[in-house]
């Protein structure tokens, strides 16, 4: 049996607590540390990013004692876990995901799995958003890479930072075609695919959904996390919350002579 790594993780994410990812996730969790606590949406919140609850009061359904399903938000299940049901024995480590799918350039700033691990990380948990790429063509996901490499990635990473939130994306394919771990950055976003479809309902009213698609295509960077992952690599980018432009910062402040 491998050593522990941590004594209590928390688990969230944003396709649903009854999604295969989490569930996945859950059996590498239990590997790793002596608690496994899960909190997270009763339903499916992609894409609400790091959204909360401000407006509205939120239900919360207790399914064990270490086990909850939020009728809210991913980040609503993180704020929950850390300040209320953990509060008084915080969790040493957040896991969100497994997500459906790829979080990766622009869907990084819409992710709810990375919206709820960025929670966490501000309120002084260490995070991980791991996600699984998949082919997006109607086809079942392929969660052979994340189940079976998933728990070393996690091992090599905590606790190396309690200020930043690792993205992690499992590339489509199977764990022993990967060829290798690169450590990314974000990148300039890819908004290419990103278009909104208009059509009607039968009383002919009016409605509009938006549609995006990863673009599959190695570009122009590998160590950007888009063309790492689309090139078979494993790609972890340290995230943050501060977004400053600072050569921007430096050129408005001397223009500005403040």
């Amino acid at each position: 049996m491998s050593k522990k790594l941590v004594n209590r993780v928390l688990l969230v994410n944003d396709d649903g607590i009854d999604a295969p990812g989490i569930q996945i996730l859950k059996s590498v969790a239990e590997n790793i540390a002596n608690e496994v606590w899960v909190v997270a949406p009763v339903v499916d919140q992609s894409g609400v990013s790091c959204s909360v609850s401000l407006k509205s009061p939120f239900r919360v359904q207790k399914r064990s004692n270490t086990e909850y399903a939020v009728y809210g938000t991913p980040a609503d299940c993180s704020l929950f876990a850390i300040k209320s049901v953990m509060a008084n024995q915080l969790p040493d480590l957040v896991l969100s995901g497994i997500n459906n799918g790829s979080n990766l350039g622009f869907e990084t700033i819409l992710s709810g799995t990375v919206g709820a691990a960025m929670m966490a990380m501000t309120l002084g948990v260490p995070a991980m958003a791991l996600s699984q790429v998949s082919s997006e063509d109607n086809i079942p996901t392929n969660w052979h890479c994340s189940t079976h490499l998933a728990e070393s990635i996690i091992r090599q990473l905590y606790p190396l930072s309690d200020k930043t939130c690792f993205n992690i994306n499992f590339p489509n394919c199977q764990a022993d075609q990967i060829k290798g771990i690169k450590i990314t950055k974000q990148g300039e976003p890819d908004i290419s695919q990103f278009v909104l479809a208009e059509t009607q309902d039968p009383e002919g009213h009016d409605y509009f959904w938006f549609r995006a698609k990863r673009n599959q295509s190695v570009r122009d960077d590998i160590d950007k996390e888009l063309d790492a992952a689309n090139d078979g690599y494993i790609a972890i980018t340290p995230l943050n919350y501060e977004r400053t432009n600072y050569a921007l910062y430096q050129q408005i402040k001397a223009t500005f002579k403040v």
